[in-house]
């Protein structure tokens, strides 16, 4: 299994994934045009969330998985987020990298992790993951039978629209944007 967590989706918001699979971080294990090697690996079930739901479905020719799990996914970001919030966000970044991720983390709902983080934790290159956001774009998906979407209830970026869009028969949830390690096992469970 190979996990694809979004931006700012440290191992340490998560208890198991990360020991049980190859987790790997948008803008700190790997740029964009380095997500091929990624992709072209896993053979089997391939899962990615938000901003690494969107990577996936960008590079959909690179995937070879049996199996490909998208949590909160979107075409564009930007259909669901002003401009201008990824712009505050990224002056924001410039003076206080920690408190923009804190309450990033807060505010999707990852409520296992409240510990500050100290800037000197935070790559940089997080920042160029909010540029990306900004201009990153799906113009056309073929939905594909081996992808399966979910969206959640309570997500403030309202997703389920997107999920629509991208795959055949979207599962919609009761949960925020974060998506539980118990909740996540749940569903791999019912897709095999």
């Amino acid at each position: 299994m190979t996990f694809i967590s979004g931006w700012a989706g440290f191992r340490e918001i998560f208890d198991k994934i990360p020991q049980k699979s190859q987790f790997f971080i948008p803008f700190v294990d790997f740029r964009p045009d380095q997500i091929s090697d990624i992709l072209s690996l896993e053979d089997n079930l391939l899962i990615g969330w938000s901003l690494g739901a969107h990577l996936i479905i960008k590079y959909s020719f690179y995937v070879k998985a049996k199996k490909v799990l998208l949590l909160a996914p979107f075409l564009y970001f930007c259909d669901f987020v002003n401009k201008r919030i990824l712009d505050r966000m990224i002056l924001a970044f410039e003076r206080d990298k920690s408190k923009v991720v804190s309450e990033f983390l807060k505010n999707i709902g990852a409520v296992n992790y409240t510990k500050v983080i100290p800037d000197s934790f935070i790559p940089d290159s997080l920042k160029e993951g909010l540029e990306f956001l900004k201009t990153s774009r799906v113009e056309k998906f073929e939905k594909k039978e081996n992808y399966f979407c979910v969206c959640a209830k309570h997500d403030f970026l309202k997703l389920s629209g997107a999920c629509f869009d991208i795959c055949k028969n979207p599962i919609i949830i009761d949960s925020n944007h974060f998506f539980s390690e118990v909740l996540i096992e749940h569903i791999i469970k019912k897709l095999y």
